[in-house]
Order: C-alpha cells, then sequence, then structure tokens
C-alpha cells in the first residue's frame, strides 16, 4: 500500500500561510480555523516540501481558500478552507443616540471586536470621529463608518460670516454673506458686503471662511 501523507501536516501548512498572510497586513490576535480534509481522501507521502497556493483574491480574512501542493514525484494539489478572524481597537458608542449628534470623547469608549474582513470605511481612531455629526440614529455599542459621520454644518445660507484673506503676518477681515450652507473643508461662495462681489471660499473650522 502506498504512504499516505498526514492530513495534520497539510493543514499545519495551510494554518501558518493563513496566519503570516494577515499578520504580514498588521492584523492582531490573528484565529485561523482550518477545515478538516475529508478522511476519504489520501494523497501520497510527497518527497518533496510542500508549498502553499495563495489566493488569487488576495484576501486574508473570512472564509479563503488556500493549496497545498505537493511538487514531488507524484505531485498533487488539496484546496482548504480557513476561517481568519482578527481583532482590532476601536471606538464604539456607549449609549444610543440619535442623528445629528456632534460627537464628544465622552459618547466613545474603545473595544476589541474581531472582524472577518477588511473594513476600509471602520473608524478606528476616536479622534477621527470626536466632533463629527452623526447622520443617522445609533444603537449603544455600535461601531462607526465614514459614511455614518459628516463634518456638522457651521454655516446656513444668508447668514453673516467672516471672511479671511492674506497671510498670518498680513490676515485681513471682512463681513460676507454666505450663498448656501456650509461644513467645514466646505467650499462656498459668499458676497463680500463691502464691495458686493462674490467670490469662493472655504469653511474654517471656526465658521469663518478664507478667501483667496
Amino acid at each position: 500500500t502506498k504512504a499516505v501523507h498526514p492530513h495534520g501536516d497539510i493543514l499545519a501548512m495551510a494554518e501558518m500561510a493563513a496566519l503570516d498572510a494577515a499578520r504580514a497586513e498588521g492584523l492582531d490576535e490573528v484565529e485561523v480555523r482550518v477545515r478538516p480534509l475529508d478522511r476519504r481522501l489520501r494523497p501520497s507521502q510527497c518527497d518533496a516540501p510542500l508549498e502553499i497556493v495563495r489566493p488569487h483574491s488576495g484576501r486574508v480574512l473570512g472564509p479563503v481558500s488556500y493549496g497545498v501542493s505537493c511538487p514531488g514525484s507524484i505531485p498533487w494539489t488539496l484546496y482548504l478552507r480557513a476561517d481568519v478572524s482578527a481583532a482590532v481597537k476601536l471606538p464604539v458608542l456607549r449609549a444610543p443616540l440619535p442623528r445629528g449628534t456632534v460627537l464628544s470623547e465622552r459618547d466613545l469608549e474603545m473595544t476589541r471586536r474581531r472582524i472577518t474582513q477588511r473594513a476600509t470605511d471602520l473608524i478606528l481612531d476616536p479622534s477621527l470621529a470626536v466632533g463629527m455629526e452623526l447622520l443617522r440614529p445609533l444603537p449603544a455599542g455600535a461601531t462607526l463608518r465614514y459614511g455614518h459621520v459628516d463634518h456638522p454644518e457651521l454655516i446656513s445660507r444668508g447668514q453673516t460670516v467672516t471672511l479671511v484673506t492674506g497671510s498670518e503676518g498680513l490676515e485681513v477681515r471682512m463681513q460676507g454673506k454666505a450663498m448656501g450652507n456650509g461644513a467645514k473643508g466646505d467650499r462656498l461662495v459668499v458676497t463680500n458686503l463691502a464691495s458686493g462681489r462674490r467670490v469662493e471660499g472655504v469653511v474654517l473650522s471656526d465658521g469663518s471662511v478664507r478667501i483667496p
């Protein structure tokens, strides 16, 4: 009878490849569960070092398929399903909050959550959430995504605003009238009340508008 390659060696190879791939992306507390092979599979004992066939998708989290290949005299390749998760530290809401809430540090607490997919829109740094306005109501314990928040509106249409121009050494301030609504970083058309001329500027964090 032919010698059979131990299933445990094949599983360990896939597990190590999944761990290495996740850690290479800076993920922490990685957990890998490789689903066992069908016991009826009897691959020949490989007479060469096993090789890994990495997933084409480039995914490292969630259900990922890794191939383990024998390049020896009796070649074979087996594909194994690995379920991969990692832990991230991120801010969540302490209590349920309504739409329109401007978030403060008191509204957030840091916690560790396990993730099974790379959520590029998750807010991991609480400083990026503080001062932002909720666009929808969220329950206690909710994670925050960039689509959940936006800069709060600082200027309303028709409001009198301060126009700022020049450099820090020689800054000129004057009054203007907002022709629309604006949040920090928005481009906004304003009317210079002294000249009556319309100009476009950028809304600053203090509610003033810097114009060229």
